[in-house]
């Protein structure tokens, strides 16, 4: 996982700032500076004392940013938000006490909702990042990655990893809800999946590998079916192919069930049922499935129209929801900015991923207000102001996470 901080101009801005007070020059039209700058010091890295989240709020959800006192400074009350496209002064508001620590103060403009190109102000302590609010905030960030692993399906080079991701996403976000007689044009993300499918040398992977591969296959196969049965019967025979010559070593891991219940939905054959049985004992004595495997193979193993093991479908919903509310109870602490109760980027992702699956068992969104609240950390809202960018094997997820996010966008749920 890599992350972006903030450019240099922008903290020269906030160098500037600290001298003259965020903005005031463009409300008055004067401007203090020496003609000529001779400069023997070199600014040393640093942040905005002012965090907001970089990639911008969605129009109608919550918004804050948080100011951290540096050492030796003196709380103040009130912070401001400028129009950084018009310089003008829009809103003002009332710092309050963060929650989550004494180190912070929350500076919240729920109530700003028009669209525009934004930062907070606050004398003597500089200003935020510029941020952005619109009303599809991330239905735009969920086509940006969209559009980007399926131009890397073309070129061949998504992992499978992303792929596999990539097509969780369109099965819960995008697949059109099709009735006969529709329209049978192939939906762009199966064309692109379809192209990496059939540029890719998997005959001879091994391992995990070949086993997400066959997941790949399989979930392909379903999700193809009603554009080309035979395209899709060909590849769910590849599928089992890869998957009986992987080898048992891995056939009892977080990625083999994911694989096996691709295949038993997509096929219907009982020696597929038989294995996902063995996983009964294991779930039973277990006290999270917080791995992505796991829960998502859950989530495609409770949706199958074949027979299913129901006392083998509650444990896992049970555990499922069990660890959301888990990890909602503790979300405070979880996004603390400054003392983030986690075992890093990778593990926040996890629990994203985990919130997504509860919400779709619960057909509800009792747990979006925790995962935007996950999403503000990873843009901007921790210690380092940083954006943490995905890396090749994470670009699925973000998009997952974004598609998510969209969707209860366009319902007006954020």
């Amino acid at each position: 996982m890599r992350k972006h901080t903030i450019s240099y101009a922008s903290l020269f801005l906030s160098f500037v700032i600290l001298l003259g007070g965020c903005g005031e020059g463009a409300i008055t039209g004067r401007r203090s500076m020496e003609p000529v700058a001779v400069l023997d010091y070199v600014i040393p890295v640093g942040v905005p004392n002012i965090m907001a989240d970089i990639n911008g709020y969605s129009q109608h959800s919550e918004k804050y940013a948080y100011l951290r006192i540096p050492e030796g400074g003196e709380p103040v009350e009130f912070f401001r938000i400028r129009d950084v496209d018009r310089d003008r002064l829009v809103y003002e508001g009332r710092f309050e006490p963060a929650k989550v620590n004494d180190d912070l103060y929350k500076a919240d403009f729920t109530d700003l909702v028009f669209p525009g190109r934004y930062r907070v102000e606050c004398v003597p302590y500089g200003c935020s990042e510029e941020f952005i609010i619109s009303e599809d905030l991330y239905i735009g960030l969920a086509d940006e990655y969209k559009n980007l692993i399926m131009e890397q399906c073309t070129s061949l080079s998504a992992s499978p990893e992303t792929v596999l991701d990539f097509l969780q996403a369109y099965e819960w976000y995008y697949r059109p809800d099709r009735t006969e007689g529709d329209d049978l044009t192939v939906p762009g993300e199966l064309t692109a999946v379809r192209d990496w499918i059939s540029g890719s040398d998997y005959q001879d992977s091994v391992g995990t590998t070949a086993v997400t591969y066959a997941a790949i296959l399989a979930k392909f196969s379903f999700l193809y079916k009603d554009y080309d049965s035979f395209l899709a019967t060909e590849c769910l025979q590849k599928a089992s192919s890869i998957y009986s010559q992987s080898g048992n070593v891995v056939k009892s891991d977080s990625v083999a069930f994911r694989a096996l219940a691709e295949l038993y939905r997509a096929s219907g054959e009982s020696a597929y049922h038989t294995e996902l049985a063995g996983y009964r004992e294991m779930f039973d004595s277990a006290r999270s499935i917080t791995d992505p495997g796991y829960m998502y193979g859950a989530m495609t193993y409770i949706v199958t129209r074949q027979s299913v093991d129901k006392g083998l479908c509650d444990v896992m919903v049970n555990l499922i929801l069990s660890d959301a509310q888990a990890v909602n109870d503790r979300r405070r602490e979880i996004t603390d900015p400054m003392y983030s109760q986690t075992g890093g980027t990778e593990e926040m992702i996890g629990y994203l991923r985990l919130l997504m699956c509860a919400n779709y068992i619960l057909k509800g969104y009792e747990y979006d207000r925790t995962s935007l609240m996950m999403l503000h950390y990873l843009s901007g809202l921790n210690v380092e102001s940083s954006v943490y960018v995905p890396d090749e094997k994470d670009m699925g997820a973000y998009f997952l996470m974004y598609s998510c996010m969209g969707a209860l966008e366009a319902e007006g749920k954020l």
